[in-house]
C-alpha cells in the first residue's frame, strides 16, 4: 500500500511540475515537448560580456558565468521548439542576447555566447556527440567563436600538422579522433603564417571527448579553449 501512494504522489509531481513549466513558457514563443527532454551545456564566450546568467523557457539554468566559464556538466531541460533562450548580465538582469532554439528529444547540445559587444552578442547551439572514441584515443572537434580573427581559420598542433583546416566562422568541424596525451594546439588564418593564439601542451584523455574553440580579437586577446564532455 505505501509503494502504491508513494507511486501515486510521485505521477501527481510529475503533472504539477509540467503543468507548472507549461504555465512559465506561456508567454513566449516556446514549444515546449512535455514528455521529451535534452542536455545542455552553457558556455561564456564573450570577452567583454561580464558575468552572466543563462535562462531557457522562463527557466534559470546557471548564472555567475564569466568569461570562458561554463557549466561543469550537462543541465537537463525540456527538448522542444523556438525555446526562448537568453543570456543576461547577471547584477542587473539585463539581457545581453537573446535566441530561440531548436532542442532534439534525448540528444546533448552546447550553447555559447559570442561576440565582442552587446551589439554583436549572440546565442550559439552545437549538438555534440559523445560516443566513446577508439580505445587509446580521445575525439575532439573545433569550433570558430572569433568575430576578431579571419572568416577562415586552420587548427594546427605544436608542430605545424592539421587538425581541422578552413574552419568558417561560427562553424564547427566533424570530430576527429586523436591518440591521447599532451597536445599544444595553434590557430592561424587560413593560408597565413602568423599564429593568432595558442593552446599549451594539455592534456586530452583517452576514452574523453573534447570541443576546442577560438574566442576573442587582437582587442580583446585570442584564447584557445578546451572544453571537456564526459
Amino acid at each position: 500500500m505505501k509503494t502504491k501512494t508513494l507511486s501515486i504522489k510521485l505521477i501527481i509531481m510529475k503533472v504539477i511540475a509540467i503543468i507548472a513549466l507549461l504555465f512559465l513558457s506561456s508567454c513566449d514563443n516556446n514549444q515546449i515537448d512535455p514528455f521529451g527532454a535534452a542536455r545542455l551545456k552553457v558556455v561564456n564566450a564573450a570577452p567583454n560580456s561580464g558575468s552572466q546568467k543563462f535562462v531557457m523557457a522562463n527557466i534559470p539554468y546557471i548564472g555567475n558565468l564569466n568569461y570562458l566559464e561554463h557549466s561543469v556538466s550537462y543541465h537537463d531541460v525540456a527538448s522542444g521548439n523556438k525555446l526562448v533562450s537568453q543570456f543576461r548580465d547577471q547584477n542587473d538582469n539585463d539581457l545581453y542576447a537573446t535566441e530561440e532554439l531548436n532542442l532534439g528529444d534525448d540528444r546533448r547540445y552546447t550553447v555559447y555566447l559570442t561576440g565582442e559587444s552587446r551589439d554583436d552578442a549572440e546565442v550559439r547551439l552545437y549538438e555534440d556527440n559523445i560516443t566513446t572514441p577508439t580505445s587509446g584515443k580521445a575525439k575532439v572537434k573545433f569550433i570558430h567563436l572569433s568575430s576578431g580573427a579571419p572568416a577562415n581559420i586552420d587548427f594546427l598542433d605544436a608542430q605545424g600538422n592539421n587538425l581541422a583546416l578552413n574552419l568558417v566562422r561560427y562553424n564547427q568541424s566533424s570530430y576527429t579522433e586523436i591518440n591521447a596525451g599532451a597536445l599544444g594546439i595553434q590557430v592561424r588564418g587560413t593560408g597565413g603564417s602568423e599564429i593568432l593564439a595558442t593552446l599549451p601542451a594539455t592534456d586530452f584523455t583517452a576514452g574523453k571527448v573534447y570541443t576546442v574553440f577560438i574566442a576573442g580579437s587582437s582587442a580583446s586577446g585570442y584564447t584557445i579553449k578546451q572544453l571537456s564532455h564526459n
